[in-house]
């Protein structure tokens, strides 16, 4: 409601005025003023200092705030607003009414890979089950067939092989130590006879088998552990196309490489009548370790 100053004026209490004392200058100064104790209009005093306090109980700031007009800006923010958010809403109901459709083709095609994946595996459940019973009706016929000990004896080497086929003699050029036949170039060799076709095969009357080890060791190859000199001679025993095989394949290509770029030098000869020995009894059998017992 506010303060204000009432000066060293008369208060009221009860129907008399109290006064408070003051100097001569300050009584003085005072008699100008209005006596609050006297109605303005000839009613009772307490009532009409009731009216003043009634009408000046809010300042007149308050009363210039309220009679100002809102500004324009404010009602145009307002309106902005309002305008986006219903173009939102809008365009959500437009967003969510144009993806229902999508929605009911992507399950839909979803639902189809499903069915299509099931068949598929189906499918591929039936043919397992097939190759199994193949696989043991195989098994069956393998334990019961006859096995020819004399021609797996031949190709383990465990026994000495005779028949037509090839002798290939090579022998290193004079282009320096490029020119050297090394134990790669052999065991190339080696494997191109057994890819054109060949049974048995030996080194300078060394018989290749499965544990066998063509490798330079020192200055000189070794086959079987055995240091061999040149010319290297190998024999392969096969069929009659066993040369024109070799020679066609990336061994027989090597050679001629080799003999091209180092001036490595080798020639062949067919003969009806080859003999290869067995593997030494030592490359046919593993030798491993095993464990000892514990002491107790």
């Amino acid at each position: 409601m506010g303060l204000h100053d009432l000066g060293r004026r008369s208060l009221l209490v009860g129907w008399r005025p109290v006064r408070l004392p003051v100097a001569a200058s300050a009584r003085d100064d005072a008699a100008g003023a209005v006596d609050m104790t006297t109605p303005p209009s000839g009613g009772r005093p307490a009532e009409a200092l009731l009216d003043q306090l009634w009408q000046t109980a809010l300042d007149d700031d308050y009363y210039a705030v309220r009679e100002r007009s809102p500004r324009r800006s404010a009602r145009v923010l307002s309106g902005v607003t309002l305008l986006a958010f219903g173009l939102l809403v809008s365009t959500a109901a437009v967003q969510t009414r144009t993806d229902a459709p999508a929605g009911d083709l992507e399950r839909a095609a979803l639902i189809d890979d499903i069915e299509a994946r099931e068949e598929l595996v189906e499918s591929q459940r039936d043919r397992v089950q097939e190759l199994t019973t193949e696989v043991e009706e195989l098994r069956e016929a393998a334990a019961g067939a006859v096995v020819d000990d004399a021609g797996a004896a031949v190709v383990a080497a465990d026994e000495p092989a005779a028949g037509p086929g090839i002798v290939i003699t090579a022998r290193s050029g004079d282009r320096g130590a490029a020119a050297e036949i090394s134990d790669l170039d052999l065991q190339l060799l080696v494997n191109g006879l057994w890819y054109a076709g060949a049974e048995a095969v030996a080194i300078n009357g060394q018989r290749i088998g499965s544990m066998t080890a063509i490798r330079w060791a020192g200055e000189a190859v070794t086959v079987n552990y055995r240091t061999l000199n040149e010319p290297y001679e190998i024999t392969a025993i096969g069929p009659p196309e066993l040369e024109e095989n070799w020679t066609a394949n990336p061994s027989g290509r090597h050679w001629q490489h080799r003999s091209d770029a180092s001036g490595v030098s080798w020639d062949i000869v067919a003969d009806d009548e080859l003999t290869v020995p067995a593997v030494p009894r030592a490359r046919l059998s593993l030798t491993h370790a095993t464990s000892t017992e514990e002491a107790p």
